[in-house]
């Protein structure tokens, strides 16, 4: 509660203006701001809590109307700190589904976590969406959710004309993405995909072999 009032205080006295500050513990925005009249209204994740000085200068920059985007390092701190939230004991494991008709991606997954990774990753995984495609849908094989350490795949792979390598990789990549985080640049762009994430994306075995069966298939996977 002490370091809430004083972040409020802060802010208030640098951007001269009557502040409602409300701290958050969401998993989605952390931040967001209205600007009104006779007040500014912030919802802040906890995570500015600790924020450094430099950080919160930045912040009452914006708050103030003084920068029309975000500074690239609040935007960098905010992905910084992004990767150290661990919400997944807000997963209701009851309902994630690893058994496909096809294939059984918690096996797989622990064969890769095995192979590539000296079981160090823990993390869960599920399907996703229909086994259908439907018309002009565009498709996303895989996603992760860093703050649940969530692997989802695309229930479209489960089809026996799907290569197991294919999807292997495709469940690797996303493995890659825990141990490669999303990283913001000192100019705010956004990365997803590091050097580092890319080299260590074609040590997979069947790297070439995914690859060109996803180029080869490109037309079939994403036509109308």
């Amino acid at each position: 509660m002490k370091k809430i009032l004083i972040v409020h205080e802060t802010l208030e006295n640098r951007i001269g203006k009557k502040l409602q500050l409300k701290i958050n513990d969401n998993r989605s925005t952390m931040l967001s701001v209205k600007w009104e009249p006779d007040c500014t209204k912030v919802s802040l994740h906890r995570m500015f809590l600790n924020a450094p000085q430099n950080i919160m200068d930045e912040l009452a920059c914006y708050l103030k109307g003084k920068q029309k985007k975000l500074a690239p390092s609040v935007k960098a701190y905010i992905e910084d700190n992004l990767q150290t939230l661990d919400y997944s004991h807000q997963l209701d494991v009851s309902k994630l589904e690893t058994k496909g008709n096809v294939f059984n991606l918690n096996k797989i997954y622990r064969h890769l976590n095995r192979s590539y990774f000296d079981n160090a990753l823990d993390l869960f995984i599920t399907w996703f969406g229909n086994d259908q495609k439907k018309p002009g849908q565009k498709i996303t094989f895989g996603l992760f959710n860093d703050i649940l350490r969530l692997i989802k795949i695309n229930r479209l792979l489960d089809h026996d004309y799907i290569p197991t390598y294919l999807i292997e990789y495709v469940i690797y990549h996303e493995m890659l993405h825990c141990v490669y985080p999303t990283y913001v640049d000192s100019k705010g762009m956004k990365h997803i995909h590091s050097k580092e994430f890319k080299e260590r994306e074609k040590q997979f075995k069947y790297y070439q072999e995914a690859r060109r069966w996803m180029k080869e298939n490109e037309e079939f996977l994403f036509e109308n």
